[in-house]
């Protein structure tokens, strides 16, 4: 009996999407009097075909191709900067260094990248600052992140916001840093900016309120959605760790 009803389930499936997509319609009479084979036929012939061109399926397909050739996107970006040469091709390429960790290539190709028109260019000039930071080069970072807000007073961006934070600490400049974190932790989703502030009040020798902070981001933690916790884990585990040696 299940077998039979499931029979039918999928004969119906399979007739209502020959209808709503506009198939041949002999395939209905195929479906109704080849049942089961006919419905399997449909859906080798037809509804499979459909689904490999949806973005879920690409994306899984695209995670299958890196698995069995991790390089084929950074040689795909390579070839699109040597052809195409364009500002967008050289930070789809600068994100590949970044996530290779290849610093100074990143910084080196977001520098090209920022030329004629696209010489202010806030996402340019965002990347720029990332790859700065991460070679080491707090400095640069600010530099980077000055002149993007000096061309562009009206982008807002957090991300832009905590990283600056993180170049002035970068540099030791702690009295301004703090200032930053204190002000992101406002507006800064999630728990990074409140770790981020309450480490360095615990660097600057300020133990008190390092631990008062680091106990902030827990009670922030407890009783908070279950996605929210694993999403914040990294930042929960950095405060419980400072405060079980602070």
């Amino acid at each position: 009996m299940p077998i039979i009803i499931g029979t039918i389930v999928l004969e119906l499936v399979c007739i209502v999407h020959v209808i709503k997509t506009g198939r041949a319609y002999p395939w209905i009479m195929v479906i109704v009097f080849l049942p089961f084979i006919g419905s399997i036929a449909y859906l080798i012939v037809e509804l499979i075909p459909d689904l490999m061109t949806s973005r879920q399926v690409h994306g899984v397909k695209r995670g299958l191709q890196s698995v069995a050739d991790p390089n084929r996107e950074f040689r795909a970006r390579m070839r699109e900067v040597e052809m195409v040469g364009s500002a967008d091709a050289k930070r789809g390429l600068a994100e590949e260094y970044m996530r290779r960790a290849m610093y100074p290539e990143a910084v080196e190709l977001y520098r090209t990248a920022l030329t004629g028109m696209h010489k202010d260019d806030p996402v340019l000039l965002f990347g720029l600052a990332r790859a700065q930071l991460a070679t080491g080069n707090g400095a640069g970072a600010q530099a980077s992140l000055d002149l993007l807000q000096s061309a562009n007073p009206g982008f807002v961006s957090n991300d832009a916001h905590m990283l600056y934070a993180r170049a002035l600490e970068a540099q030791g400049k702690y009295s301004e840093a703090l200032d930053e974190y204190r002000s992101l932790k406002r507006t800064f989703p999630g728990e990074e900016a409140r770790c981020r502030y309450a480490q360095l009040l615990r660097l600057t020798g300020a133990t008190d309120e390092a631990r008062a902070a680091f106990r902030e981001v827990i009670k922030s933690l407890d009783g908070a959605p279950r996605h929210y916790r694993r999403e914040q884990k990294e930042w929960s585990e950095v405060a419980e760790r400072n405060l079980a040696t602070i």
